[in-house]
Parts: C-alpha cells; sequence; structure tokens
C-alpha cells in the first residue's frame, strides 16, 4: 500500500499566527500528483485549515501509520508554523492558541516517534516550515526557530525515513504569486511529476539525493528571478548517507503519457529558436569618434563591446517588452526584465523567455555577433499563435533541440552512409564530433552533435516554418528497420 498524509495551514484560528500562502492549493496539487504514482484517493488522509485540529492530526497519523505493514510506503506532508520552546521542537495546528502553545500544538518529537514505530518500508517527511516566523514579542518568551538537531540526530540514525524540508530553521521559506505556490514546494512537485528531466538520476528514476540537488539548484534560481531584492532559502535533506533510496520511478508513467498525449507539445519545449546576426563595433550605437577599434579579442574588449551595445540591448529589451504586452495581454507581474547591464537581457514571460546578447566574434576583432534566443517554452500552443508570428515574423535563422539521450555519432553516420539515399547527403569530421546533413525537401542545413540537433536556415524564417522542417526530420532520418536514428522526442509528452 502507499499511503499519504497531507496537512496545509492556509489559516489558523488564531489571527496572530501566519499561515503558509497556497498551502491549500500546494496540497491538493501533490495530491494529485502522488495518485499518478499509485497512492490512491483511498489510502490519502487530507487535512487542511479547519481540518487540521491538533485532535484530527494525532488521531488520524497515528491511526494511519499503525495500519502500515512493512511493504508499504507513507508520504507525509506538512506546511505550517513551527518553532521550538524550551529545546523542544513544536508543530502548530488549525486551533493552536498563541497564549497555550504547550497544550494546543504537536511536538515534533511524538510525530518522529510515530516514524520509528511504524513497520513501513519507506517514510519520505516533506516539511515546509515556515514562510514566515511565528510571533516572537515579549509575551511569548523563549520562542525560537525550530532547532533542526533533532531532524538531524533522528534521520541519520533510520534506515527507512528521509526528511526534505524546505529550507534551514533561521530562514524563510518563500512563496511565488506568479507560481501561485510556495517556491520549494512548485519544484518539488515538478520533480515528482516528471516535469524536471534534470532531477531524475538517469532520466527515469528520482532518488533522494537526485531530487535535493534539483531542489537546491532550481530554488536558488526562482528566487533571483522572483525578487529584486537577495534572498536566502536553502532546501535540507535530512537522512543517513548510506541512505538514497528510489523515491519514484518514471518508465511506465512516461510510456503512459507518450501514448496518450501529443507528443508535439512535449517537443516543442525542448526547443529554442536562435538568430546570430554580425554587425562592425564601429556601428554600435556607443561607439564615438576617437574609440580605437579592438584588434584582439579579451576580457577588457569584450566589456567594452558591452559598453558601447548597452543602449541598443536596452532599447531591444524595451520595444520587445512592450510588443509582448500589447500581443499576449501579459499582466506587470507576469513578464519580467533582467537587463544585465554586460551586453545582455532577457525577458521572462508565462510562455516563453526572449534573450539579447551581443559579443565579440573570435574571428574578427572589429565586428560583433548579436544573438537573439527564444527558449524555455512552457507553453507549446503560443509558439503556433498569430501573436507570436506577427512579433518574430522574420528574425530567427536556426531551430535546436536538446536530445533526451546523447546521439551515438559514429552509429548514425554509419546508418546513413548504409542507406546509400541519394536524397541524403553527409559530411563530418575524421573524429566524429558533429556531422552536417543536408535532406532533398527539407530547407537547410541539419547539423548534429551529442546532445543537439539543429536546422540552420540561410536567412530569417517564420518560426513556424522553421518547426517544419525540424519535425520532417524524424521522418527522414528512419533506419532501414523504422526506428529513428536521431530520437527528437521529449520524456515530458
Amino acid at each position: 500500500m502507499k499511503l499519504s498524509i497531507l496537512i496545509a495551514l492556509e489559516k489558523y484560528h488564531d489571527p496572530k499566527i501566519e499561515g503558509v500562502s497556497f498551502a491549500e492549493s500546494n496540497a491538493v496539487r501533490l495530491a494529485a500528483v502522488l495518485e499518478q504514482h499509485d497512492f490512491a484517493p483511498e489510502d490519502r488522509i487530507l487535512l487542511i485549515n479547519e481540518q487540521a485540529t491538533k485532535a484530527a492530526i494525532e488521531s488520524r497519523v497515528r491511526r494511519a501509520i499503525k495500519s502500515c505493514l512493512d511493504d508499504d510506503v507513507l508520504f507525509v506532508y506538512y506546511a505550517g508554523q513551527s518553532f521550538s520552546q524550551d529545546s523542544v521542537n513544536y508543530l502548530t495546528c488549525t486551533d493552536s492558541d498563541i497564549h497555550d502553545l504547550d497544550h494546543t500544538t504537536i511536538r515534533l518529537d511524538w510525530l518522529l516517534k510515530q516514524f520509528r514505530e511504524s513497520d513501513c518500508k519507506q517514510i519520505i517527511f516533506l516539511m515546509d516550515s515556515s514562510e514566515k516566523p511565528l510571533d516572537r514579542s515579549d509575551a511569548l518568551p523563549n520562542i525560537e526557530w525550530l532547532d533542526d538537531t533533532e531532524l538531524t540526530r533522528f534521520f541519520a540514525t533510520s534506515t527507512n525515513c528521509v526528511c526534505f524540508a524546505a529550507c534551514k530553521p533561521d530562514e524563510i521559506s518563500h512563496a511565488s504569486r506568479k507560481l501561485k505556490s510556495g517556491i520549494w514546494v512548485h519544484h518539488l512537485t515538478e520533480a515528482l511529476d516528471g516535469k524536471a528531466l534534470s532531477a531524475l538520476d538517469d532520466g527515469l528514476r528520482l532518488t533522494c539525493s537526485s531530487l535535493q540537488a534539483h531542489l537546491m539548484r532550481s530554488v536558488a534560481i526562482s528566487l533571483t528571478t522572483t525578487f529584486s531584492s537577495k534572498k536566502q532559502q536553502s532546501p535540507c535533506l535530512y537522512r543517513s548517507h548510506a541512505n538514497d533510496f528510489v523515491l519514484m520511478k518514471f518508465a511506465e508513467i512516461f510510456a503512459d503519457r507518450k501514448a496518450t498525449s501529443n507528443p508535439y507539445s512535449g517537443l516543442i519545449r525542448s526547443v529554442a529558436f536562435w538568430a546570430h546576426e554580425s554587425t562592425s563595433v564601429k556601428g554600435l550605437s556607443g561607439f564615438k569618434k576617437g574609440y580605437a577599434i579592438p584588434d584582439r579579442v579579451n576580457i577588457a574588449s569584450q566589456t567594452f563591446v558591452a559598453k558601447l551595445a548597452q543602449e541598443q540591448v536596452s532599447q531591444d529589451l524595451d520595444s520587445v517588452f512592450k510588443q509582448l504586452k500589447n500581443a499576449f495581454k501579459f499582466k506587470r507581474t507576469e513578464i519580467r526584465v533582467t537587463d544585465q547591464g554586460d551586453g545582455t537581457g532577457t525577458i521572462i514571460t508565462p510562455h516563453f523567455n526572449y534573450s539579447i546578447g551581443v559579443g565579440q566574434d573570435a574571428e574578427n576583432p572589429a565586428k560583433v555577433v548579436w544573438h537573439r534566443t527564444i527558449d524555455s517554452i512552457k507553453d507549446s500552443e503560443q509558439i503556433f499563435s498569430d501573436a507570436f508570428a506577427a512579433l518574430f515574423e522574420g528574425i530567427f535563422t536556426t531551430v535546436e533541440f536538446t536530445t533526451q539521450q546523447p546521439v551515438d555519432l559514429d552509429a548514425l553516420i554509419d546508418a546513413v552512409e548504409a542507406l546509400e539515399d541519394e536524397r541524403i547527403a553527409i559530411e563530418y569530421d575524421h573524429n566524429a564530433t558533429r556531422c552536417v546533413l543536408r535532406i532533398e525537401g527539407i530547407a537547410g542545413e541539419i547539423q548534429v552533435t551529442q546532445h543537439t540537433l539543429r536546422i540552420v536556415h540561410p536567412k530569417p524564417e517564420a518560426p513556424r516554418n522553421l518547426l517544419r522542417s525540424f519535425l520532417a526530420i524524424q521522418t527522414a532520418l528512419l533506419g532501414p528497420d523504422g526506428v529513428s536514428m536521431v530520437s527528437i522526442e521529449s520524456n515530458q509528452g
């Protein structure tokens, strides 16, 4: 059996205790994701707000854990306030009273005792506590942040239990209005849902270590893109170093998704559009009479070029920002511009990211290359919209796909040559580190490396046309057995 217990406290009876933003929707979303992994609704305990009283939590948790057998797996999610008083750790409940905390909260050691006495094969404790610190006024003496010494000691000696915490005890677990979720739990759910391939150990399994690495990396990135000021939040993993078991397996889930959904949508999410344009350093808006044109490429010359181009970068970002807002009706909170001042900038939207950058031409120091990119595609439907076509018509020359598995270039070259098909021409270097194909009926040059497949057109094309050429490759590169020689499918489906 697979059992889940989800406790979410977005509201408390006592107005002096802050609830956890989006806790209710986070718990519901997490329950739905776990259901994909055979955590059945009938084996789920969902205690939200009014339901999460001290009596209800203690009764339901105690009885559920006591019923577990040695082959069972248990997920416990707690989103709520926590604190330490007189060296004892506590978890709050919806009916916790700020003036009677000792009798209206649950001791953390009580919950850990339930874990210790359980026969469960695996217990995974997910702790999102807390978004804001409990009131530490003079009226509440000895109230401190949760002391994680207890967590460290318990899980370090456990052979079947691990604990993932949203942050260190003296930090805040931040929420994002854009994501409509706590940042940590958003990335946690994304990984459990199989939508964060970088979180998977071998492309098909989520382990304790791979999940923790993903959470640390993703939370740090989201904090940077969500807040204008620096925020610190360090996801924690409490476990025995020898205890790195598999949390989730995705082989069957990915196979089912592939069979029942349109693979086109998942494919586009792994695609990026590129445009490269070469101009002279002298043509940059910041170049003035008397400036010397660089005759070499180094850090100083790159910094010089970035400064000369900064006004153009800012103007480009401002222009595209206004056009995106008008075309897609984005609200202020849905679109963000990062202008680094180093010759690069990015516009982050709910559908995709647009980036621009300028750098010296490595082969000609007197020239610069402008790079424009559309990547991080989250909504493939928008890429085919009229608004997208009108905005980015005639800009991009290249479409690139990052392969899920490394391409065996030796095998690809041998297979293409074995076809002896006059419609396919192939070129490659003597080490077979990359190859270039030209296929009759498909516009553009096809460049393949170990990790990317790219179509480069001689002149800018509409994104729709680039994608049509790109998708035609899969059929053109079918081997004699009908199996694609370069997989351009996405596990995300």
